[in-house]
């Protein structure tokens, strides 16, 4: 059974105290940038109902092709940080506007099977953004509630064999919807460090 987030959260101040809880943004890339990736977790303020946005990858992409994913991909030529890496993606995939993004921190990176290593941003957004994503590389655009995404007792086990190795998993389901992999990953790891907060709430 699940032991559910508090009920009175003040979901409008959780941002602003999130920057302490999260690793500095860092205004340049590292020294090899090949095979570097960034994804935006996006905190979007909807009244009481905050979320994060999730895509659906596209099937005809070459990497992760339908796979349930952070907006994001690999380093430019002309991205001057990863943290702009993570907005012009997400702007390329989604029509974010960078302009509409606050930029609270960053996540511990996240390496996939691709060979990319992943450092996740932290963006708040405030109020529901308008979007209109790319049809080549999006099937689907996912709210995913952060009452959900940001519970620890949410997140699953499980197992896959992979070359010849036994590989342990988080998963999070969502409306019919598998998120796992590295983007369960980076979630999970926002939902533990922002868990004190939340016992703080619980103790009130």
């Amino acid at each position: 059974m699940h032991k559910s987030l508090p009920s009175h959260i003040d979901w409008h101040t959780l941002p602003e105290q999130l920057p302490p809880l999260l690793l500095p943004l860092t205004p340049a890339l590292p020294a090899l940038r090949e095979r570097q990736a960034a994804v935006l977790l996006l905190w979007c303020e909807n009244g009481g109902a905050p979320f994060t946005l999730l895509t659906q990858r596209s099937t005809e992409l070459p990497l992760h092709p339908g796979q349930i994913s952070l907006p994001g991909g690999r380093v430019e030529a002309s991205d001057a940080s990863l943290e702009e890496t993570a907005l012009r993606e997400a702007h390329e995939e989604v029509g974010l506007p960078a302009a509409a993004v606050h930029l609270l921190g960053r996540l511990p990176t996240a390496s996939v099977s691709s060979g990319f290593t992943i450092t996740p941003v932290v963006g708040y957004c405030s109020g529901r953004p308008t979007l209109q994503p790319s049809e080549r590389e999006v099937a689907r655009l996912i709210e995913l509630p952060l009452t959900l995404a940001l519970d620890c007792s949410r997140y699953g086990h499980d197992s896959l064999e992979r070359n010849g190795e036994t590989r342990q998993f988080r998963f999070l389901q969502f409306e019919g919807h598998f998120i796992w992999g590295a983007t369960a990953r980076i979630l999970l790891s926002l939902a533990e460090r922002v868990a004190p907060l939340f016992q703080s709430a619980s103790s009130r």
